[in-house]
């Protein structure tokens, strides 16, 4: 009973946190050169990906279940994309994706590069039987950082491509000044306060989940699938609505950002994992999670690309997708663990 005490009581803090670094996000675009894509996939995901992060390390090292950390990582990333529904209902003007900037489209391409880089060294391991290892690391733990390299230079040139690209905005940007009265110093102070704040109550909140999951008693795959998949990616729904009131790519980009991070939580597993490599300790239940990522991931790109304004009960072709890509992969992934 005290947990759930605890959970909501976090729940409630991360609300008002979420809320406040979302419009301090909005005040600093303004003041600044930062576009408000950035601002939601390299800042406010980095904060709402803490979580994550902390549970994975947590699983690893503390109570050595990596299943756990491999469920949480995969379990975050399709729940993650379950928001940009809630999102496109929430908004109800619409179809979201075809407001949404289709530069977004970079993001989503390298999350699935990303993805299809674990799935494929999964499938060397299970199906081949071959596990390269260097250094005691498995060998993506080496590709991704690389492939992230890559990644952020390309969608930082993107980024100043698109300012040289449109000067509109920069005229737009000159007439519209809805925080004149806000200091950008003081501005910054609280942003960086609410900043740390959401990655303090993101940790326990992580930790109030294990405690929550370990009384129910649920499956290893299942828990850090589900469960505390769900608890991480609190942090996500919550600065992402909040965003929606002030730019719609901030939200979707932060969606994105922390789905980007999150797979570099691998890596960060396979080096404090001893003995044996990330991937060769997980459940092949992960796999079929990894590959539903995929799946939707590409969803969104075509969305993103189809631009579509058609919509059924305020809902867009691609977000109703995505929930029954959902629906049905939680149902299959049951039927495997359960």
């Amino acid at each position: 009973m005290l947990s759930w005490v605890k959970f909501i009581i976090c729940g409630i803090a991360i609300i008002w946190c979420g809320y406040k670094l979302s419009f301090l996000g909005d005040v600093i675009c303004e003041k600044t050169k930062v576009t408000r894509t950035i601002m939601g996939f390299a800042i406010l995901s980095i904060a709402t990906s803490a979580p994550e992060f902390v549970t994975s390390i947590a699983s690893v090292v503390v109570i050595k279940v990596p299943d756990f950390a491999a469920g949480g990582v995969f379990g975050s990333i399709i729940l993650n994309l379950g928001i940009i529904a809630v999102l496109d209902l929430i908004e109800g003007e619409g179809p979201i994706m075809f407001k949404v900037h289709a530069k977004q489209i970079l993001y989503a391409g390298w999350s699935i590069i990303f993805l299809s880089v674990v799935v494929f060294s999964m499938l060397l391991r299970i199906v081949v039987g071959i596990s390269p290892v260097f250094w005691g690391l498995g060998w993506e733990s080496f590709i991704l950082p690389i492939l992230l390299i890559i990644a952020l230079v390309s969608i930082f040139n993107l980024e100043k491509a698109t300012k040289k690209g449109n000067q509109q905005n920069i005229a737009i940007s000159s007439v519209k000044k809805k925080y004149q009265q806000a200091t950008f110093r003081y501005t910054l102070l609280k942003f960086i306060f609410y900043l740390l704040a959401i990655i303090g109550l993101g940790m326990w909140l992580s930790q109030i989940g294990k405690e929550i999951v370990t009384v129910m008693g649920w499956s290893e795959v299942l828990m850090g699938t589900f469960f505390l998949a769900m608890v991480t990616s609190f942090p996500e729904l919550i600065v992402s609505v909040s965003a929606l009131k002030f730019d719609i790519n901030m939200a979707v980009g932060n969606i994105l950002g922390s789905n980007f991070f999150d797979v570099m939580i691998i890596p960060v597993c396979d080096a404090l994992l001893k003995g044996k490599t990330f991937l060769s300790s997980i459940r092949v239940e992960n796999l079929f999670t990894a590959m539903l990522a995929i799946i939707l991931l590409t969803i969104v790109i075509v969305g993103l690309t189809s631009r579509s304004k058609r919509s059924f009960m305020k809902l867009g072709w691609d977000a109703i997708a995505i929930v029954l890509v959902l629906i049905g992969g939680s149902s299959v992934l049951f039927f495997l663990v359960g």
